[in-house]
């Protein structure tokens, strides 16, 4: 294998003269140009309710309900109690349109491909009013091939939305199986694979819209296309061992050739549908999280030729060099679960995060960028994306990987699922491109199956609570546990990244569950446990636990008519979404502050300093127990919307005074 410092290339298999000509070329030239294009059709967007004569101006990446809201149709949904009044939204049928334009030189290409990022959910799109196809996945991306269907000069480009909840409701009828979903009390977020925390939660209410939520392109190109880049990293000794795979659609690829950091390493041949390459890195320019080494960042760079040695496609992306495992071993006490980083154990810091906003189009990459930066401030070195939400956009791993925060990320499976038939194989092609699109960052550490949901079914009462007996109850688990545990791997089993089929392993409510696996303790807050009981309830990983909060009365006032900021207002009970309201706040000030506010500023400033005290006895507890217990994610670093929450940082980015004890725990 070819040292990454080393000037002479792999030795490539035999190829023709032109081939060694090209490759020459490529060492003493560097890159050759001409690919491609893509154009962004985002301009010009309209919408109305479907059926409905007035359309109007539509922003697009965008979701419906800012589009109505920022045509005056609708009220802030974040204000009073404005969320409810928007609840038919979810019940109408919505259309967007809009017109480009197709010069010549778009037609010259081999290839045009009308390319959404992300359609949420159930769309249907036409061009030029001839059906292109359908999406019924908020978290794939959509392509079809146009160029047939072109006209020269001025398209027309339209997505019907159809009703999520109605889509639901007929997917829902059509499984016959009722499936427990807490939190959507019509029972159809199962059956739709759109986020779950849009259907409320425990931290948000009920939004559910539909939109192009994410970017719209048109891609013109020629010959070949590089449709996926992914790496797998072995420590051997001294040495990183880095195996890279390109994903190739179009014949005319036939070899490839690597470079870093501008300077050539090597080459391959194509096979079948890919290429693959493999080189070595020394250990001593490895990546690793924050505060255990240093960040260093690479460019690879894949340049793929044909037969005559021309460049078809090129590809290029940010890298790291590090490996990661998640130990998970017998022991005395019972089964380990450590993360380790090019060989080393870790312990790791860090919280829970959710969407920055109801609406992830309007928050865009800087609100997740800036969730990196409180991490980063906080002295964490992991963050776990829950599955409830979305999967972040690039801009956040990337910021992650300059950052040192390794990212925990959770497949979006927050409830248990019809994993039959059509939704089995949609949920597949999902996870398999999330996992292409991610794993080449060096802050990705892990893959999980599925949130609770194992612990829920065999804790949380539901065989008995949605009727789910017999034959019934065996097949959905059964399904189930064949998607996390087979169909999951087997889509990521390129990424190199390590996979945990559910989170929690461990249930908090017994002893056992102290003592293997990673751990969500919700005994203080759900189980009604005193802040003593984090010091004698230490899991081997403690993946969630957390205390609530409200923001202060400052945010609050630009969400609440000034006459409902008082204590017991019905506008404030309301804005409080657990299930366990305000009590535990109350009692645990009486209990570990000896107060009773009578105001409602004196209560936020209580409830935030129960919280912070809250973090702190549990992150003490658990950073004593190492190398018993190896981590420690406190439920959540952030908020989706201006309420109560665990959250340290409130929904407009400031800091509650739980974020300053966390801040100074992480730094020991």
């Amino acid at each position: 294998m070819a040292r990454h410092d080393s000037p002479i290339p792999n030795p490539l298999p035999r190829k023709s003269k032109a081939l060694l000509t090209a490759w020459l070329l490529l060492a003493g030239f560097g890159h050759v140009a001409g690919q491609g294009k893509i154009i962004s059709v985002h301009d010009g967007w309209t919408f109305r309710q479907a059926g409905s004569g007035e359309w109007h101006a539509a922003t697009v990446p965008g979701e419906v309900h800012t589009d109505l809201l920022r045509n005056g149709l609708i009220p802030d949904p974040y204000r009073n109690f404005n969320a409810d009044s928007v609840q038919w939204i979810e019940r109408a049928d919505w259309e967007y349109r809009c017109s480009f334009h197709a010069d010549a030189g778009l037609f010259r290409n081999d290839h045009v491909d009308l390319v959404f990022k992300g359609l949420d959910t159930f769309a249907e799109v036409y061009l030029n009013d001839s059906l292109l196809g359908r999406a019924d996945n908020m978290f794939r991306t959509w392509s079809w091939p146009v160029k047939e269907r072109l006209r020269p000069g001025v398209n027309e480009l339209r997505v019907l939305f159809r009703s999520v909840v109605a889509k639901g409701e007929a997917l829902r009828k059509a499984y016959g199986i009722p499936l427990p979903a807490d939190s959507d009390h019509g029972g159809t977020s199962p059956h739709i694979r759109k986020a779950a925390y849009q259907f409320g939660w425990d931290f948000a209410p009920r939004l559910v819209g539909c939109g192009i939520w994410q970017p719209v392109e048109l891609h013109a190109w020629n010959g070949s296309v590089i449709s996926s880049l992914t790496l797998e990293q072995e420590l051997i000794g001294d040495s990183i061992q880095v195996h890279v795979r390109a994903g190739l659609e179009g014949a005319s690829a036939t070899a490839s050739y690597f470079f870093l950091d501008g300077m050539p390493i090597g080459g391959a041949v194509r096979e079948g549908d890919h290429i693959e390459f493999r080189f070595s890195m020394h250990r001593d320019k490895a990546w690793w999280p924050i505060g255990s080494g240093r960040q260093p960042m690479h460019r690879l760079q894949v340049e793929v030729v044909d037969d005559n040695g021309r460049t078809v496609c090129k590809a290029d992306r940010s890298i790291g060099f590090r490996t990661v495992g998640l130990q998970q071993e017998p022991d005395s006490i019972g089964r380990s679960f450590t993360f380790v980083i090019n060989g080393e154990p870790i312990f790791m810091k860090g919280a829970n995060v959710v969407p920055p906003d109801l609406f992830p189009s309007r928050a865009g990459d800087s609100a997740w960028v800036a969730l990196v930066r409180h991490a980063q401030r906080a002295h964490m070195n992991m963050l776990r994306v829950w599955a409830g939400g979305i999967y972040p956009p690039d801009a956040f791993f990337h910021a992650c990987d300059t950052a040192g925060i390794l990212v925990w990320q959770d497949l979006m499976c927050a409830n248990l699922m019809p994993a039959e038939g059509a939704f089995l194989d949609n949920i597949a092609q999902e996870v398999r491109e999330q996992g292409e699109r991610l794993s080449a960052h060096p802050s990705l550490a892990l893959f999980c199956g599925n949130n609770e949901l194992e612990v829920a079914w065999n804790n949380w009462g539901w065989q008995q609570k949605y009727e789910l007996h017999g034959a019934d109850s065996a097949r959905v688990i059964r399904t189930n546990h064949a998607l996390w545990k087979e169909h999951f791997p087997a889509q990521l089993v390129h990424t190199g990244v390590p996979y945990t089929w559910t989170s929690a392993l461990s249930n908090w409510g017994n002893a056992a569950g102290l003592r293997s696996g990673d751990l969500h303790y919700w005994g203080v807050w759900h189980g009604h446990e005193p802040f003593d009981a984090f010091r004698h309830n230490v899991g081997r990983f403690v993946s969630e636990y957390g205390f609530q909060s409200w923001p202060d009365s400052a945010l609050l006032a630009s969400y609440i008519n000034p006459g409902d900021l008082h204590l017991g207002s019905e506008a404030l009970r309301w804005r409080q979404r657990s299930y366990k309201t305000d009590a535990p706040i109350w009692k645990a000030i009486e209990q570990e502050l000896g107060e009773k506010p009578t105001t409602l500023g004196g209560f936020i400033e209580a409830s935030q300093a129960v919280q912070a005290k809250a973090y702190r006895i549990a992150i003490e507890a658990h950073q004593a127990a190492r190398p018993h217990c190896m981590g420690t994610l406190l439920w959540q670093l952030n908020d989706c919307w201006p309420g109560p929450s665990w959250s340290l940082v409130d929904y407009e980015g400031n800091w509650k005074p739980a974020m300053g004890e966390v801040t100074r725990a992480y730094a020991r």
